[in-house]
């Protein structure tokens, strides 16, 4: 099933305010007062430095943490941005400013525990809809993935040569993914009974007249990295440092790494027909092992840095288990989507002991495997895959000497007097 987020964007903007004798667009209303944009957040399951997943799996896991959120506000239908215009004082000229370009802003808190609710922005500015006009809104989350720190987005045409916004087809951002942060992107289309309480004018949003009829954006967030969860356990007691006391320590678990493409554009905004997840994000480049993290013990926080990983030691509970006790590893690392497969890299530590009344060393291990899909099939973004690895250390080479006994092979009776052929003497001449 694919994992989404649903950003509603009730948070504040800044459109216009419109007078008694303003006509709004299509549906002839008049008399009419300012209507903030408001932005609101609702997430479905889903399914570093950067933060980790946004969200989890389950109704407890799958609220948001404060992550930031990035915003347009565009004219329906192309990749101009939309224009607030302050109504005009005296013989001062109108002026217009930008309303969501790029605008930064807050998902919900941890602490307000939810999967739906209002987005603000980062510089507490409120937004109002222009008079007229429908509106686009798009959005997108890169963590700290942007080329450069702050996403800077560029206007493209088809053939990806950067244009003019009025001659674009897409808005785009170069990213660079080191496994730790949650790429996500989408825009706001309404729902079946919102586009009925539109009546005879479904087609007018977003706008002012869409936000007197309780319409308002929610941009649905599509995750756009494939994600993978990791499990260890021992596969021998040995591994697990049994027997208690032995030549062998427990094996650490001290790293995980997966080989993935790093280096993509993601698209953030476009137009023409609605893009599978798939297409928003283009990989490029060689592969690279992304390393797997954790989030800091310390901290309650979700969307907190991520940090190193800590190793995990391999434990045995069950004496009549013929496998040691499953243990998770880290945050989880999300990767380019699209391969059959990914080359996985555990690195190990054991302490063991190499010469009798020494103190033990630690050795460093490795064990290589691979990720694989069923044949046929690809991993697909969105999607969270649980990668459960069976670990093996090292074992006391154990050398047994066995003496084995002599056969009875039979006698044999040697006598110059005796024909050896015949058994009998010959005689004396």
């Amino acid at each position: 099933m694919k994992k989404m987020f649903f950003f509603a964007l009730a948070a504040a903007g800044m459109l216009t305010a419109c007078s008694n004798e303003d006509t709004l667009g299509g549906n002839g209303e008049q008399n009419v007062s300012e209507q903030q944009i408001r932005l609101g957040v609702a997430s479905a399951k889903v399914q570093t430095r950067g933060t980790g997943t946004v969200g989890g799996m389950t109704d407890t896991e799958n609220v948001w943490a404060g992550q930031t959120l990035w915003v347009y506000m565009l004219q329906k239908g192309s990749m101009d941005l939309a224009y607030y215009k302050s109504p005009a004082v005296g013989t001062t000229a109108a002026a217009e400013t930008e309303v969501f370009n790029n605008k930064e802003f807050k998902a919900p808190n941890a602490a307000d525990n939810t999967k739906s609710g209002l987005a603000t922005t980062a510089d507490g500015t409120i937004a109002y809809y222009p008079v007229s006009d429908n509106y686009d809104f798009w959005g997108y989350r890169v963590d700290d993935a942007a080329v450069g720190g702050t996403p800077t987005v560029k206007t493209v045409n088809d053939a990806g040569d950067e244009v003019a916004a009025d001659l674009a087809t897409k808005r785009v951002v170069d990213i660079k993914i080191d496994g730790s942060q949650d790429i996500m992107a989408g825009k706001a289309v309404p729902s079946a009974d919102e586009i009925t309480d539109l009546g005879n004018y479904a087609n007018n949003f977003y706008s002012a007249y869409a936000a007197r009829k309780g319409v308002q954006p929610n941009i649905t967030f599509n995750h756009l990295l494939t994600r993978f969860t990791f499990e260890v356990r021992a596969g021998s007691k040995a591994t697990a440092g049994l027997p208690a006391g032995g030549n062998t320590d427990a094996v650490k678990v001290t790293g995980v790494s997966v080989g993935s493409k790093t280096t993509a554009t993601l698209t953030v905004a476009y137009t023409g027909e609605t893009k599978e997840a798939a297409d928003l994000l283009t990989f490029t480049g060689d592969a690279s092992p992304l390393t797997l993290m954790q989030r800091d013990e310390a901290l309650a926080d979700n969307n907190a840095p991520l940090v190193a990983l800590k190793p995990v030691t391999l434990t045995w509970t069950d004496d009549a288990a013929t496998i040691g006790d499953v243990l998770k590893v880290g945050e989880a690392l999300l990767v380019a989507p699209g391969e059959t497969e990914y080359p996985l890299t555990i690195a190990l530590s054991q302490d063991v002991l190499q010469k009798v009344g020494e103190a033990k060393v630690t050795m460093p291990l490795e064990q290589k495997a691979t990720i694989k899909m069923a044949a046929g099939q690809k991993f697909e973004p969105g999607k969270s895959y649980k990668v459960t690895i069976t670990v093996y250390g090292l074992e006391d080479i154990r050398v047994t000497a066995t003496l084995v006994p002599w056969a009875d092979g039979g006698s044999i009776d040697i006598d110059d007097d005796r024909n050896p052929n015949e058994g009998t003497y010959t005689p004396a001449p």
